[in-house]
């Protein structure tokens, strides 16, 4: 499992599986199918071009992708010191291969080398154990429910936020 950052280069992979996490994983991701896929491509290109405020990790078997986690961060200073975990997938086949907690570990790794950089936020769906407990297992500490989070073919689904303390001892 080879785990790095993405770049603008491997876009095709990148939105073929961000396609795929929102079709196989709809109550994990904001946007429907329809709205990701009508993206325009150069759009998603800008999330692969890692910089101060965004970097995406991939986990490729060979040369398939087959895991995202990305870091997104907010340049207002009152909220500059956190930053948000996002769009975490790892295709079926992949899963308990070790990919999440290594793009994980990478990000984690990529946020604590900022220094103003002092807490990572994430939401996970609550009906997402194997997620919840590898983010506890990582560091990440429970701070809430957001009931009603998303709502999805009539159904509502609840979100778990969640921690990571990079100042803490």
């Amino acid at each position: 499992m080879k785990i790095r950052a993405l770049t603008p280069a491997d876009l095709a992979s990148y939105r073929q599986l961000r396609l795929e996490s929102i079709l196989d994983s709809p109550s994990s991701f904001v946007p429907t199918l329809e709205e990701e896929s009508a993206v325009p491509e150069e759009q998603m290109a800008a999330r692969l071009k890692a910089g101060p405020f965004q970097v995406i990790y991939g986990a490729f078997q060979g040369e398939v992708l087959v895991g995202t986690v990305g870091l997104v961060r907010d340049s207002r200073s009152k909220i500059y010191h956190r930053a948000t975990v996002v769009g975490v997938y790892v295709t079926p086949e992949a899963r308990a291969s070790g990919a999440a907690q290594g793009m994980f570990e990478a990000v984690i790794a990529h946020a604590r080398a900022i220094p103003e950089l002092v807490q990572l936020d994430l939401k996970v769906n609550t009906v997402n154990p194997r997620a919840r407990a590898l983010y506890a297992k990582l560091g990440f500490v429970s701070c809430g429910i957001d009931h009603r989070a998303l709502y999805i073919d009539g159904q509502f689904h609840d979100e778990e936020r969640m921690a990571l303390y990079l100042d803490a001892a």
